[in-house]
């Protein structure tokens, strides 16, 4: 079983009772000093989510990492309905670990309707094949086994300050079926990457990033498909007081823009 494999399991919810989901750790799953990936806690809270409001697609969520999961520890994800409407349904997801919340997210789920459109215009770069992947980059040698393949349109954050935008392409690194449910949360998985990495990129200079995310918003445009290559978008716009703020988006390879991020996180130096 490769990486991406694991990770779908991970993202296989069981469900022992009513509004209880269970999930966890595995490969690709775990940060720094045996945390684990925030991305993984989103993605399994967006898919706790889901699985309890099946009716409506997800069109936003908006959660805080409240303390680091740890790794070894499995997650129960307790999830509240609040709103059962007409065209809206709303949640509330709780993830406990030894009963203490780790993460807390609100989804809201809307009946699609046919509207007005516009959107900005997706950045020019050339197709996804043409750049270098970025963990072979950062010379791991399991590169080809990521559950998320990530080609670096811009240089890769070094040791030299660079201005606080980057460009990504992002696809699931192997086949994720056809499962609406299991792409969006493959894409909430993917979206916590480079996030906080884009508002360190101008301060390089100063050392090693040990930050972490605090917050993460998603709104969902169109129904995401992660089997294709999405081109993400992240700028930061400011940093203060410790913290900084990145935005994101996403678009498709015909440039129509899927879904908008935004998130804050800790800025700090690694001692």
């Amino acid at each position: 079983m490769n990486r991406f494999e694991r990770l779908l399991t991970r993202l296989d919810l069981k469900s022992p009772g009513p509004g209880v989901f269970l999930g966890g750790a595995g490969a690709g799953g775990i940060g720094g000093e045996a945390r684990l990936f925030g991305g993984l806690v989103a993605a399994q809270a967006a898919m706790a989510a889901q699985l309890a409001c099946p009716e409506f697609p997800m069109h936003s969520l908006h959660a805080y990492f409240l303390r680091p999961g740890r790794a070894e520890k499995d997650i129960e994800f307790h999830v509240r309905i609040t709103k059962q409407g007409r065209n809206f349904h709303n949640c509330l997801v709780d993830a406990l670990q030894s009963d203490e919340p780790i993460f807390q997210l609100i989804a809201s789920f809307h009946r699609l309707h046919d509207g007005v459109q516009h959107q900005d215009e997706a950045p020019e770069t050339s197709a996804p094949e043409n750049h270098p992947n970025r963990d072979q980059l950062r010379g791991r040698s399991y590169w080809e086994d990521m559950p998320i393949d990530v080609r670096m349109v811009d240089e890769i954050t070094g040791a030299d300050p660079l201005p606080p935008e980057q460009r990504v392409w992002l696809k699931a690194n192997g086949n994720p079926g056809e499962d609406p449910k299991l792409h969006l949360a493959l894409v909430v998985y993917a979206s916590d990457r480079s996030l906080l990495d884009t508002a360190w990129r101008p301060h390089a200079g100063q050392g090693d990033l040990a930050g972490a995310s605090l917050d993460h918003s998603m709104w969902f445009h169109a129904p995401p498909r992660f089997d294709e290559w999405l081109l993400y978008h992240m700028r930061s716009p400011a940093a203060a007081a410790g913290r900084g703020l990145a935005h994101g988006a996403m678009y498709n390879l015909a440039g129509k823009r899927i879904l908008s991020v935004a998130q804050e996180g800790m800025l700090s130096l690694r001692s």
